[in-house]
Order: C-alpha cells, then structure tokens, then sequence
C-alpha cells in the first residue's frame, strides 16, 4: 500500500493558490482535503464523486467565467460580436481594438482559474495514488486527466503552451513550493504530448454511457479530435472524430431552434456541457440573457437587463440562407417599454447596417431569477465533431463526397439548401465555406476566435473591419504580467515585451 501523506497533499493545493495571488509568499488558507484513509472513503461512487466534485466545479465555465471566456476573449474580437454599453463598455473596448496588454484583468482571471482547476485536479490524482483498488484508481484518474487536459487545452487556446505543473516523486516541502514559481513554459511539442497522453488515458478507462455533465468516453475523444484540429494534426483529427462518430452514442437534435432552450435540455447532442441552475444561491447560472436584451426590453420583471449589450453584425446575420432556422434565434427588431413604435436592429431606413442584432440564441428562462438563467452551457457538441472529420479531410485530400455528406447533415438540420461537390473546385473553397458554415452553427459558443486563427484569417478580418491596431502575434494573448513578474523563468508571447 502507498502511504498517504496529507501534508504533501496540503501543500500541494497551497501551491494552486500561487495563481491567485500577486506575491509569491503570501499564500491563502491552505485547502486539506481529507485526513481519512482513501481507501476507506473512495470505495464507493459517493467517495468517489465527493472526491472528484471540487474538480468539476473549478472546470465549469457558466456565469462570468463563461461571459469572459466565451463573449468576451473569444467573440469579441471577431467578426459576430460587439459590445455597446454600461460599466463593462470600457473595459471590452481594448478586446474589440487589439489594444490589449498584460495587465488586463481577463487574462489574469482565465489564467488563474484554470490553474487553480489544475491544482485541484493534481491534488485528486495525489489522494488517487494512496488507492489499493486499480480499477477505482483508474476510474478516478480517467476523470481526473480529462478534466486537467480540458484546463491546459482552454489555456493553449488563449496563450499558446504554458507551464505544465507536475509534483516529482518524493519531493520536499521546499521543492514542492518552488513549482509554479520558477517553472518555465513547456515547448508545443512537450504540451502536445502531454494533453494528448492525458486523454488517451480517459479514453481507455471511461465508460461510452453517462451524462454529458460528466467525463465519457466520448467526451475525452471529442476534446481530442478537437486538440488535433486546432494543432493542424488533420490526420489525427479526422480519425478521432470518426471515432465519436463510430460509437453511435450522440444524435443531432432534431429542432436547432430549441437545442439551448430549456426545453432542449438533456439532448444527446450536447457531448460536454455545463449544468447551469437558478436559486440556491448557485453561480452555475447562464447569464449572457442578461447582457443581450435591448435597451427597455419588454421582459419579465424577474429577468435582468444589464447596460452593457452585446450585439452582433450585420454583415454576420446577411451570411444565413432566408429559410436557415439559426437565423430565426436572432432579435431582429423590438418594441420598447411604454412605446408603440418598432425599432430596427438589422438596417436603418436607408439600408445602411445597424450592427444591433441580439442572439437570443440561449432561448430566456421564463423562470429567471435575475441575470442567471437555467440554460446548460455546451462545449462540446456533436456537430462540431461532424465538421471537425469534414474539415479535416477537406486538409488532407481536398473536397470529397464524404466532407460534403458532413456538412450537408448541419445543414439540412437547419432547413438550408444542400450543397454539391462540384460547387468546389479547390480545397481552398471547401474551406472558406466551412469556416463560415461553423460561423452560422456555433456563433455564441465561443469557436470563433479559434476557427479564425487555424484558418489563418483572424488578423486578416479584424483588419478588413477597420480594426488598425491587429498585428499578427495578436493570434495569442499575452501571459498576465503579475505571473511574468513573479516567475524568473516565464517567457512573454512575442510582441508583449
């Protein structure tokens, strides 16, 4: 039996605090997570679900967490969302201007979050290690890996390869609190290697069935094949996604229109999601409702309606097909409080664009309390992994019937027309097409800014918007400077110097 050594456990999650705060030394309450023998309290699923739900709550992305790192860091500097308005206009304006530096409170608070997730991730795979039975020890490991390979996956997205932290065996109390201060940046290729081994893992130790609340065997393959593309492994990516596919698991959602309404909740299309809930007092709640009503919306007196209004273009809205049902989730015109008069969201009365549409695409909670909604938050859907293998194979062998039949399954979901392979010639044109086709299909599910990036025209856009600040090492954000300060060994993404 492996001892269980609680001390090492406990500085280990005073080390996650290290994130968390501006000094190196001044350390937060340390977090002990138990003092009873694992394998006394991990021998059953409420052991095992009491162990892992402290890890599933740091890697839930719902309230702020999600407006920040769904809205605000990946929509707003592309070409679907704007924001206009309130208290938080000042602080968005230096996103949607790439005029951002280091010190912006957004980096700071993703950065810490995810590592503070990944902290509390190692801590479980610690008290895991103490566990005599392997196929409990597996278990717990497979959740817990997926969940720290979904942390360092969202940190590449916004700042490339970042620091892995890892305890060595048999290291001091002095060494132990050393990590995370002078640990230096892994290469793309160690991050690589190190997010793909974690869900290679998963993938062999979970099961096909579960919720998709919960780490799968599905889910661990979704996030892969989704690692893969946003690496240009297109090979792998295809592959993987296949193997989503082959487990004939998840289904479309036959009523897109419904599919993040409440009334859509509990769908097989949805292979990762974010349980959101009103009352209680919980912060698992859906707020963007809140940020998208327009000005004296005629709602409910139990929603909230914030200042700050985050409104999409014109120009992104004209690119759906008339009779595409995703086009119907947007606010095109309203009638205010105590007024009769319609006001236009799409076009002024000269046809000039207004850049004022909502996306109630996340259908209001009639039972909102507030600013927090019910609606579940999705990460990972079926459909992306459709046309993550179409994408793919478009990369590797240019248009074929098989990318086309793909794409062709979101669309005819949507009620739009089907599209031939003879309407592209080139792979260049499939792949235009599919980039704007995820547009259309995950606009308000934060994929934005990394579709634009791995197609190579995130800068190019921002530039054709009049944005004159966009320069190409934008494609990344720059690590927060409180970690580059404290950290000798931190390398700053090029450009932030």
């Amino acid at each position: 039996m492996k001892k269980y050594n609680s001390q090492r456990i406990s500085i280990f999650f005073a080390l996650g605090l290290l994130f968390l705060t501006t000094s190196c030394t001044d350390f937060l309450k340390e977090e002990v997570y138990t003092q009873y023998d694992p394998n006394t309290f991990l021998q059953d699923q409420a052991g095992i679900d009491a162990l892992l739900n402290g890890a599933y709550s740091r890697t839930t992305i719902t309230g702020y967490d999600m407006r920040d790192f769904y809205m605000i860091l990946n929509e707003f500097p592309t070409d679907i969302t704007r924001e206009t308005g309130g208290g938080l206009n000042a602080q968005v304006v230096p996103i949607m201007q790439f005029t951002w530096d280091p010190s912006m409170n957004f980096f700071k608070g993703r950065y810490n979050r995810f590592y503070s997730a990944i902290a509390k991730i190692n801590g479980v795979i610690l008290v895991a290690e103490s566990v005599d039975d392997e196929e409990i020890q597996n278990k717990i490991y497979a959740e817990a890996r997926f969940l720290r390979a979904m942390s360092y996956y969202s940190l590449h997205n916004l700042f490339g390869p970042t620091p892995i932290i890892e305890i060595p065996a048999g290291a001091s109390v002095d060494e132990i609190e050393k990590i995370g201060q002078e640990t230096p940046r892994a290469t793309e290729e160690a991050y690589r290697k190190y997010v793909e081994d974690d869900l290679l893992f998963s993938i062999e130790h979970l099961a096909i069935e579960g919720p998709s609340s919960r780490a799968t065997k599905g889910s661990a393959l979704a996030l892969l094949a989704k690692f893969y593309l946003n690496t240009k492994q297109w090979d792998k990516a295809a592959t993987t996604a296949q193997e989503v596919l082959n487990l004939n698991y998840y289904n479309l959602y036959e009523d897109y229109t419904t599919l993040f309404a409440l009334a859509g909740e509990g769908n097989n299309e949805f292979i990762y999601r974010f349980e959101c809930q009103v009352g209680g007092g919980s912060p698992q709640s859906n707020n963007i409702m809140a940020h998208t009503l327009p000005p004296n919306y005629p709602a409910p007196s139990n929603w909230s309606n914030y200042g700050a209004d985050f409104k999409t273009y014109t120009a992104f809205y004209d690119t759906f097909e008339e009779n595409d049902v995703r086009r119907s989730l947007f606010l095109t015109e309203y009638t205010p409080k105590n007024s009769t008069e319609v006001v236009p969201l799409v076009r002024d009365a000269a046809g000039n664009p207004l850049n004022n549409l909502m996306s109630f695409k996340y259908t209001p909670d009639p039972d909102a309390i507030g600013e927090s909604h019910g609606n579940d938050v999705p990460y990972i859907r079926l459909a992306d992994i459709i046309l993550t293998r179409a994408e793919a194979l478009n990369e590797l062998n240019g248009p074929t019937q098989e990318s086309i039949d793909l794409i062709n399954e979101i669309r005819l979901r949507a009620k739009a027309s089907t599209i031939q392979l003879g309407d592209f010639a080139t792979k260049e044109s499939l792949r235009d097409f599919i980039l704007t086709e995820r547009a259309r299909e995950f606009y308000t599910e934060g994929l934005r800014r990394e579709d634009l990036i791995r197609h190579g025209q995130f800068i190019q856009q921002a530039l054709d918007r009049g944005i004159v600040n966009a320069k190409p090492f934008h494609v990344l954000y720059p690590l927060p400077q409180d970690q580059i300060d404290n950290n000798p060994n931190l390398e700053q993404n090029e450009g932030y110097n």
